[in-house]
């Protein structure tokens, strides 16, 4: 059912006249249906490369979970923005272990995104080091693993909604039943489970700290996010080079064997610049855990 109707069904048709030009495009992934031809797209088990892979550590010297390799020839008809590379494979690691949630910039060391530029053909599989199998053997509880199993994914174009607090809904100054319907429509669609995406806007179970945000401020070097700080977003700065783009969404999900926060389930989300995207420049994405 597309969007303009699930809204229509909530009672929200005149919400959606409004809200459609604010629509963000999104990759939605999903597992990949049987029989479909193989695709070296996944998430969770071990990388698959052409050459060989030099692991990340964490800042103690620990090697980062692997979480998702994507290829950019199965999502490029999807890239409407025409933001992402064309060709090669983007690698995605988290430390697992300590989850750092991205609001304090030495957690800078608690991700790493790798991009071969080579187009995908002939790939070996990187086994995961010894220390992390060691590590992941140790773990006992269900939330606390740092070796994932491995599904195929498959990629769908989907648009995404503005959460109900954030600038762009208050500057529509709902009537009181209009906000209260859009606001049980957006939480009960982002809360289905599991959300996996890249681009658009992400689904949130809390929305009152913009994302962006907290990426412009901690990046920048800033030690810590301010706690006491309300309120969803602040307005997008004039320099577009600091416009942060959600590269990519990674849910919850014990099938896969990843508890984000533990048993809070949350979400991990990968940010980027969108001049370092541009200029394929991985190094400096940046995480954002919400449990």
């Amino acid at each position: 059912m597309f969007l303009q109707d699930q809204l229509q069904i909530a009672g929200l048709e005149g919400v959606w006249k409004k809200i459609a030009p604010s629509l963000k495009h999104s990759i939605r992934i999903k597992p990949k249906a049987g029989g479909l031809k193989k695709s070296f797209s996944k998430i969770g088990g071990t990388p698959q490369k052409t050459l060989g892979l030099d692991w990340p550590l964490n800042r103690d010297g620990e090697y980062l979970s692997f979480i998702a390799q994507i290829r950019m020839e199965d999502i490029k008809p999807l890239d409407r923005q025409g933001v992402l590379p064309s060709q090669g494979m983007l690698y995605f690691f988290y430390d697992a272990f300590y989850q750092p949630s991205g609001y304090e910039n030495e957690h800078q060391h608690g991700w790493k995104v790798i991009y071969d530029e080579i187009k995908s053909s002939k790939m070996i599989k990187i086994p995961c080091p010894q220390d992390l199998e060691t590590r992941n053997n140790e773990v006992t509880g269900i939330f606390e693993k740092l070796i994932f199993y491995e599904f195929e994914i498959d990629f769908h174009s989907e648009y995404t909604i503005p959460p109900y607090e954030s600038e762009f809904v208050k500057s529509l100054h709902l009537d009181f039943d209009d906000l209260w319907k859009y606001e049980q429509f957006y939480f009960d669609k982002v809360n289905q489970k599991p959300h996996y995406r890249m681009l658009g806007f992400p689904d949130r179970k809390m929305v009152n700290i913009s994302m962006p945000h907290i990426c412009r401020r901690v990046a920048n070097g800033m030690d810590h996010y301010p706690l006491g700080y309300s309120g969803y977003s602040l307005p997008e700065p004039i320099d577009k080079n600091e416009e942060w783009i959600l590269l990519l969404q990674i849910d919850s999900d014990l099938e896969v064997g990843m508890a984000w926060g533990g048993e809070e389930m949350g979400r991990i989300y990968f940010w980027i610049r969108k001049q370092d995207l541009l200029q394929k420049n991985f190094d400096r994405c940046w995480v954002i855990l919400e449990v």
